[in-house]
């Protein structure tokens, strides 16, 4: 016989498998190649191309700022569509401290206050253990579209 926890373990999984599909799908993502991640942690990674290369044969800083915001940015909506809200990123700051070149990038996000109107997160991206960029991000919070608050009745 299915339990409650068990009935809402099965309906978080189809929430964060639905959610995971519609921002993996989503214009920004398919068109740098990023793939998120949305389980208990959030994580998005990449495969740096030659596409996604500055001038002088490194990953551009804006592709690392792009999968940090994501990482940042994901963890707290992951949270905040439960509540039927969003948020969208008003201030990032990214630390780079080492250059990429090729391989696969990875952020993952972690949540350090979510209040009424703002959120704040951080993001780390590592690149084969290494850490190669942080960042820090606040978010403004607002309704969540009906099309989005759909996600979490799944």
């Amino acid at each position: 016989m299915d339990t409650d926890a068990d009935t809402d373990k099965t309906s978080e999984e189809r929430f964060l498998k639905t959610f995971e599909e519609k921002v993996k799908t989503s214009g920004w993502y398919t068109l740098i190649g990023m793939n998120p991640i949305i389980g208990d942690n959030v994580r998005v990674e990449i495969d740096i191309e030659d596409g996604h290369k500055q001038a002088f044969g490194t990953a551009h800083g804006g592709v690392i700022a792009s999968i940090l915001d994501s990482a940042a940015g994901l963890v707290v909506n992951k949270e905040l569509l439960k509540r039927s809200k969003i948020a969208v990123t008003a201030e990032i700051k990214v630390n780079y401290l080492k250059p990429v070149t090729d391989g696969k990038l990875v952020a993952e996000g972690k949540i350090v206050s979510i209040g009424s109107r703002i959120a704040v997160s951080t993001a780390e991206a590592r690149q084969d253990g290494d850490l190669v960029a942080i960042a820090t991000a606040t978010f403004y919070i607002m309704d969540a579209p009906p099309e989005l608050t759909r996600l979490v009745r799944i």
